[in-house]
């Protein structure tokens, strides 16, 4: 087995950049914050982008959890991988992977500063600590069936194979659970304010009855009692549903896992 590793400190564009190293260098499977993927799927793993806070990330990226590591040995063994990139902020940190992992000696190590210039790397930087956005070399459609957190548009790229055909990849932006700006907290108060000026806009709501809120690890729930006019009523709920939900997340950065709509009367 061939491992090869890429180094670089966090957020400076390693994940971004993964998907074209790999293929650069006929890479079959990648090992990135605890989950290992292969042609665009999960194939076992935790991901420390999942997880509720910034110490639980680092410990699932070094394989801290015996049953997590063994798992991730199991996979490696059954699926008879002939070459892997190990994804790290540190050569010790992809070392102590690598050994837990029990993985052989690394045979090509890449360091972001000999593939990206200092103005990518600080863009990148600028959008972890600023949005505290991440990128996962993985397809939107596979991201959201074990990542919770807030989903942007995904990056396509593509790359041609050994045949010269064109193959397409692609990566998904996310902000996690946990967040690189630090713990915040935002009232209930604050949501409702904001819930209750955003409804003054629908001309088809009568009036906002109730606004219930409730927090979890992975983000925000709503239930909204309104009172709405007869007119497609479906239709206005989607469109309160969709207003709302996009101002929540740009206003509060806060994940929005559901506003459910509750037509308690009508006008």
């Amino acid at each position: 087995m061939k491992v090869y590793a890429l180094c670089g400190a966090s957020g400076t564009g390693k994940s971004y950049r993964a998907l074209s190293i790999a293929h650069e260098n006929d890479i079959d499977y990648i090992i990135d914050d605890g989950i290992l993927i292969h042609k665009n799927c999960i194939v076992t793993g935790i991901s420390a982008k999942n997880a509720s806070t910034k110490m639980e990330a680092v410990k699932r990226a070094i394989f801290e959890d015996l049953e997590h590591r063994s798992n991730m040995i199991k996979a490696i063994e059954k699926n008879d991988v002939q070459s892997i990139l190990i994804i790290g902020t540190s050569w010790k940190m992809i070392n102590k992977i690598a050994a837990r992992l029990d993985l052989p000696d690394i045979y090509k190590k890449i360091n972001m500063e000999d593939i990206a210039t200092k103005e990518e790397m600080d863009e990148a930087r600028k959008s972890r600590m600023e949005k505290g956005i991440h990128i996962i070399p993985l397809p939107t459609f596979e991201v959201k069936k074990h990542f919770s957190g807030l989903f942007t548009n995904p990056i396509k790229l593509l790359f041609k194979d050994k045949n010269s055909d064109i193959k397409e990849f692609e990566k998904t932006l996310i902000r996690p659970t946990f967040s690189y700006m630090g713990k915040y907290y935002i009232s209930q108060k604050a949501i409702r304010q904001i819930v209750t000026y955003e409804m003054t806009k629908f001309e088809d709501v009568c009036q906002t009855i109730s606004i219930d809120i409730k927090h979890n690890r992975s983000g925000i729930k709503i239930d909204i009692k309104v009172k709405l006019k007869i007119v497609e009523i479906l239709r206005q709920c989607e469109s309160i549903q969709e207003q709302l939900m996009n101002t929540l997340e740009n206003t509060t950065l806060l994940s929005v896992n559901s506003i459910n709509i509750h037509i308690v009367d009508i006008c």
